[in-house]
């Protein structure tokens, strides 16, 4: 059973409110939708980000420098969300290991993220965090509105936020790792399938592809059918959801090393969506009490020390 706070917001999805519904605009531009039916995830490498950095801030302990780059997909995006910025914070007396860190769904700008970036840096790992195309200071649509309002812009995101992670890796010297909470935690998985290089990797409550989540988890109570041409179109969303999935991938050695943690009352991404992940690579899979949000509120230690351990098996394996 989901634990109560996941299962209220199951019967709040219910409702109807249309602030809460998913895909409100569709299914809007198919050549989008194909990005993730083709795996372009994986398909082209990935040129270093160009980051325009800012000065440097000097506060107790850390330092914190924020910046831009044009994303790889910005030919494809808006123009208000072709631009990425981006947040490190590193410990003052600096480090060779960093971490990105990706959004959970409706995590807009850094503030969220920099909770857990706290506890990364007393690790001795920087932590560098992006808003992903149309989120944060990328969003197109209006505040109370949807950020993601079709599934062509969910997989335009999809798709940006790998690329965009992969184009900070490839300018990141040292060693890399990624990690993401909830749809970050699948954006984390999903870098870490397509990598050329040894990425660190810790994931929470992470599914192998949206597809579990939002047909399978209290989400799809949220979806908009009706703007999607009706609940016969659910198999059809299933595959190109589907499509997005790190079990695509063949598993690699950094795989091994990863450290996936799940929460056993999740009412937002299945238990079995976040096993056969671990199945598929090898990887540890940690559970934590209670549900999805509350492992956001109550279990930070544990995401930053599995963020921690996965650095220092990474270089055993290496």
């Amino acid at each position: 059973m989901p634990h109560p706070i996941d299962a209220v917001a199951g019967l709040i999805y219910g409702l109807g409110s249309s602030r809460h519904r998913v895909f409100p605009g569709g299914w809007g531009d198919r050549f989008a939708v194909a990005m993730l039916e083709d795996a372009e995830i994986g398909n082209e490498s990935v040129e270093p980000a160009d980051i325009v950095w800012g000065r440097k801030e000097e506060r107790p302990g850390v330092r914190v420098r924020r910046g831009r780059f044009a994303s790889p997909l910005a030919a494809q995006l808006p123009v208000d969300s072709a631009s990425v910025p981006v947040e490190l914070i590193e410990p003052g007396s600096g480090t060779d290991r960093y971490v990105v860190m990706m959004p959970a769904w409706n995590d807009h700008g850094f503030e969220q993220r920099r909770r857990l970036a706290r506890l990364i840096v007393q690790a001795g790992i920087g932590a560098i965090m992006l808003d992903i195309p149309f989120y944060g200071a990328r969003r197109v649509t209006p505040l109370g509105q949807q950020a993601i309002r079709t599934v062509g812009d969910f997989a335009l995101m999809g798709v940006g936020a790998v690329k965009e992670a992969l184009a900070i890796m490839t300018a990141t010297p040292g060693q890399i790792g990624v990690t993401g909470f909830s749809m970050g935690g699948n954006l984390a998985a999903l870098v870490s399938a397509v990598a050329d290089r040894p990425i660190a990797t810790s994931a929470v409550a992470a599914s192998h592809s949206p597809g579990p989540v939002y047909l399978d988890g209290v989400l799809s109570r949220a979806i908009d059918w009706e703007a999607l041409g009706g609940r016969d179109q659910a198999e059809g969303l299933r595959s190109v959801l589907g499509s997005a999935s790190a079990l695509r991938y063949a598993a690699k050695p950094h795989h091994q090393a990863a450290v996936l943690v799940a929460a056993a009352r999740d009412g937002f991404v299945p238990l079995e969506a976040a096993s056969q992940l671990a199945e598929h690579w090898g990887a540890e899979l940690r559970m934590l009490p209670g549900g999805h949000a509350t492992a956001l509120w109550r279990h930070r230690p544990a995401m930053a020390q599995a963020v921690a351990d996965s650095f220092e098996r990474t270089i055993a394996i290496d």
